[in-house]
């Protein structure tokens, strides 16, 4: 399995990220797939870090690090860490957030946080294994 930082904008790739995505959301009848010039776009952005697990030229695992200089450090997020289904439980989860990690600190990254609903189980106890901490907070936010 090789994990590494996704640079390759292919149809096919395009295709894996949005059947990964998809399995990440609550409802799949409300998914609305990345298009091919967006999903270019972002693997274009310099601050945008994308990991992926191949496995015979098949994306089966993702994960994104937006990094963003802030007054108070250089902060990285944590968004879209998701395994395929048929590959779970084999580590795949904790080899992408490592990979991610690994990559912020070379970007200069201080302070990495990331969100994930309470149901997702096995999500917060990688997140916890790795070291990430609970921030008791509010998450709010606004669609425009």
């Amino acid at each position: 399995m090789n994990i590494s930082r996704l640079v390759r904008n292919d149809a096919d790739a395009c295709d894996d990220i949005n059947a990964l995505l998809k399995q990440l959301v609550h409802d799949p009848s409300t998914f609305e797939p990345i298009t091919a010039e967006r999903f270019s776009s972002i693997l274009a952005e310099p601050d945008t870090i994308v990991v992926a697990a191949e496995e015979e030229g098949r994306i089966v695992g993702t994960g994104s690090l937006f990094v963003v200089n802030k007054f108070r450090g250089t902060y990285g997020y944590i968004e879209d860490m998701i395994v395929d289904e048929s590959q779970r439980g084999k580590g795949l989860g904790e080899s992408i957030a490592r990979k991610l990690i690994e990559l912020g600190k070379e970007a200069g990254v201080t302070t990495i946080e990331l969100s994930t609903r309470p149901s997702r189980v096995a999500a917060n106890s990688l997140y916890q294994k790795l070291g990430f901490e609970q921030k008791e907070t509010n998450v709010y936010r606004l669609k425009l």
